[in-house]
């Protein structure tokens, strides 16, 4: 997936170097993102996931109408359907892009009005940290033992894109846009690390290590900021 995004970046910014038919539009803008994602495993909750984070984006459109744009995010994910920190609400970390391509219409001068098909990737990730965990290795042995386990949610997902930008200069604007994605599949990883010193100030470490399904359910993604055109 990294190498189809940084192939797509490279030949859009051949395309705004060399063809002049090409407007450009870059921005970046506070975004909101609310997921619910499947787990398939027997009794197992669906995943309910708040995100709050900045997103940024490119928009080409080619004086035909055909669009292409990419967009990023990251920021702080909830949720409370992850029993992780012990806590109500477990808090990580998300990000997600995307990319596609579609059509823009220009109703007047300074509004921009974009529609994409996007297909892209989601990534969140929850940790907990303990120290003096008392652990049963592998031995019988019950050591005090350092505690770091993960748990992360890759998704794939496609959907479409409503993107409107506001000119209010030669070149600054506003923009708002909503993503809408269905998620295709994915796979969740529970991992722990047991980490504990030994005799002779010998370090060791034991993983327990679980993979689970994700299927279906949906991501909606409202954004708004600032944009560049050019």
């Amino acid at each position: 997936m990294r190498r189809i995004f940084l192939f797509f970046v490279f030949s859009m910014f051949s395309l705004a170097v060399f063809a002049k038919s090409w407007t450009n539009n870059v921005g970046v803008g506070t975004t909101i993102s609310f997921s619910k994602i499947g787990v398939d495993e027997t009794n197992a909750d669906d995943i309910n996931q708040l995100g709050l984070g900045i997103e940024g984006f490119y928009l080409g459109c080619h004086e035909n109408g055909f669009t292409a744009k990419i967009d990023y995010a990251l920021g702080a994910a909830l949720t409370k359907d992850i029993n992780l920190q012990g806590t109500n609400t477990n808090t990580g970390f998300f990000t997600n892009i995307a990319l596609g391509g579609g059509y823009s219409i220009y109703p007047t001068e300074t509004f921009l009005i974009s529609f994409t098909l996007m297909a892209g990737m989601d990534i969140s990730v929850f940790t907990d940290e303990k120290t003096g965990y008392t652990y049963t290795n592998s031995s019988g042995e019950q050591v005090d033992a350092d505690y770091d386990r993960s748990i992360s949610l890759d998704t794939i997902n496609v959907g479409p894109d409503i993107f409107v930008r506001y000119k209010a200069g030669e070149h600054f604007g506003f923009f708002v846009n909503l993503s809408a994605r269905y998620i295709i599949a994915g796979l969740g990883k529970d991992e722990t690390n047991y980490t504990w010193e030994g005799t002779k100030n010998k370090e060791y470490t034991e993983q327990d290590k679980s993979d689970f399904d994700l299927f279906g359910y949906f991501r909606i993604q409202p954004t708004i900021g600032v944009s560049w055109t050019f």
